[in-house]
């Protein structure tokens, strides 16, 4: 009786249905064999190279900005920030990547700067929005300090030091 059992259990084991984070994560990684660190590296620097030259090549979109047109501008600056975050995704893994973006310390860092970039976005492409340029340039400054205090979550006591020379600095 007991073989019977274990072959029922072997043989139909219940098949939990998968949720969209596993269908994705399976094809991110059909798409990704396995790289060598050489890989991983030169793919984290290429990557992070784009996003940052994206993100620097938003300044020749400024004169766009100033005439009223934000969308070339908030547009190029928030995916080359995208691109550059994503570059890490290379030294760990998309799913490892996306666990230690959330683990309880590094929380409040990264929903800072997904809401920075979401509001950037949305306000971007609002037209109707009174002084839509102001609000604009407001969401990539509150999107450059998420980005850095994000950027400050990954480096051991460095938003500690970071907040005492700022209170430091406060006093006078």
């Amino acid at each position: 009786m007991e073989s019977i059992q274990s072959l029922l259990k072997d043989g139909l084991q219940i098949q939990r249905e998968k949720s969209w984070y596993d269908e994705l994560e399976e094809e991110v990684c059909e798409l990704c064999p396995e790289l060598t660190l050489q890989q991983r590296v030169m793919g984290c620097v290429a990557c992070f190279s784009l996003g940052f030259l994206m993100s620097l090549g938003s300044l020749f979109k400024l004169v766009e900005l100033v005439e009223g047109n934000p969308v070339p501008f908030a547009m190029t600056y928030t995916l080359g920030n995208i691109v550059a975050i994503c570059s890490s995704c290379f030294l760990s893994g998309p799913k490892s990547q996306a666990t230690k973006m959330f683990k309880g310390h590094r929380l409040f860092a990264t929903l800072s700067y997904l809401l920075s970039i979401g509001l950037t976005l949305i306000v971007t492409f609002t037209p109707d929005v009174p002084k839509r340029l102001f609000l604009v340039l407001i969401c990539i400054m509150l999107q450059f300090v998420a980005l850095a205090w994000y950027t400050l979550s990954w480096i051991p006591f460095a938003r500690e030091a970071v907040g005492n020379c700022c209170k430091s600095m406060c006093k006078v």
